[in-house]
């Protein structure tokens, strides 16, 4: 697949509002400043360090009057863009009116994530090179054409301050018969927080707004549904965990006898600031992605800054070549292989078992983590609910790196 454009190019306004000008200049900056082809880019950062605005509409409606393209990519500060070229390439979607949004993700009627880019440590999203129609996007990137958000500017409603403000210009799209969808952009979106705070308060705002259009999936969940099924009982509700802890021991039983390794059912996804590394080492994050959508557009790998520590990262479509990119590491090299199938594990394995491996096991897919020693592994790693059925609990001992505790990303 070739992410260039046959022809010329028009240019694209890219609005950011930030509160981190370190993280904006790392992620957003970095890639706008890595970028040497022909589209004309128009940068506009709002800056809300000083809370001067409210919420992320007013300031993205601010950035919109400022912007000189009629193209409009709306993104979040800790977004790094692979390809300006592709971004616009879609965008041609939006300008020609075929599509009223387009976003690097979104969710489709049947709840599937579509959209495939890199957050934090993993892969998600299904891959969708044309458009596919979505019920919603999410905020991390969405465009649209400079026109319609003038005549229809973002929410800047307090109940949507920070979130959920891209659902519901979806929805607000889709009511004045505009179709909405998800394609990929080939993006890494380096988030170092996860943010919940009133976003229930934001769902239900949406809910009430856009009844017909419920049940309405996003990627925080589905808005308009109520189960009042017994699972939903606090006394069961505080024991869920173990029915999924169940099901994933069963497979973990599997993984551990096509690799003799220690296993643990952790979100790496969540969890990846947890992993203990070597003062001053980077950990190398090699993500498999089938088929090929994101790692075309991902040749070379990427440094991406987390609390103060480095994570090279790199994409490839095949097996066959994620091997190659670890066999062209040090074989002291702390890795972290995300994004892998039952059957993947041990290929990657066999005949590299002088790296100290840890398979992860996590709903939809497995992690390699090698060279990090057993007994350093986070003491989160040692709870309960990561420990599957049947394998000893290893005593937790806290390793001296400077790492974040786990779900600190």
């Amino acid at each position: 697949m070739s992410w260039q454009l046959d022809g010329a190019m028009p240019g694209v306004s890219v609005v950011c509002v930030y509160n981190n000008l370190s993280v904006r200049r790392d992620c957003l900056d970095r890639s706008l400043a890595d970028y040497s082809g022909p589209v004309d880019v128009d940068y506009v950062p709002i800056d809300n360090r000083g809370h001067r605005f409210s919420s992320a509409g007013a300031a993205l409606n601010e950035g919109a009057r400022r912007a000189r393209h009629e193209l409009v990519a709306l993104v979040h500060q800790d977004v790094y863009l692979h390809s300006v070229d592709r971004l616009v390439s879609a965008g041609a979607d939006v300008l020609d009116e075929a599509w009223g949004l387009l976003g690097a993700n979104g969710v489709g009627r049947d709840g599937v994530s579509v959209g495939r880019l890199r957050d934090r440590s993993q892969m998600l999203g299904r891959s969708a090179p044309t458009p596919v129609e979505v019920d919603s996007v999410d905020e991390v990137l969405f465009l649209v054409p400079r026109r319609l958000l003038l005549d229809h500017p973002l929410s800047e409603h307090p109940d949507l301050a920070w979130h959920a403000y891209a659902v519901e210009y979806s929805l607000r799209l889709r009511r004045l018969g505009k179709r909405v969808g998800a394609v990929d952009l080939a993006i890494t979106h380096n988030s170092l927080t996860i943010n919940l705070d009133k976003l229930d308060v934001a769902h239900r705002r949406i809910g009430a707004i856009y009844p017909e259009l419920r049940p309405i999936r996003t990627t925080c969940g589905t808005i308009g549904v109520r189960d009042t099924h017994w699972r939903d009982l606090p006394v069961v509700g505080d024991q869920r965990w173990r029915l999924r802890w169940l099901r994933e021991s069963l497979v973990a039983r599997r993984a551990g006898r096509l690799v003799d390794a220690p296993v643990v059912l952790a979100d790496i996804r969540r969890e990846v600031d947890a992993v203990p590394l070597a003062q001053g080492a980077p950990l190398h994050l090699l993500n498999l992605d089938p088929g090929g959508a994101f790692a075309a557009g991902t040749t070379t790998p990427l440094r991406l800054t987390r609390y103060e520590r480095t994570v090279m990262a790199s994409s490839s479509a095949t097996v066959h070549d994620l091997v190659a990119a670890l066999d062209s590491l040090p074989a002291t090299a702390q890795v972290l292989i995300a994004d892998l199938q039952l059957e993947d594990l041990a290929e990657v394995v066999r005949g590299r078992e002088q790296r100290e491996w840890v398979v992860g096991l996590q709903p939809g897919s497995f992690w390699l983590l090698g060279g990090v020693g057993v007994r350093d592994l986070p003491a989160a790693w040692s709870r309960p609910q990561a420990v599957p059925l049947g394998r000893r609990r290893r005593a937790p001992v806290e390793s001296g790196s400077s790492a974040q505790g786990a779900g600190g990303g």
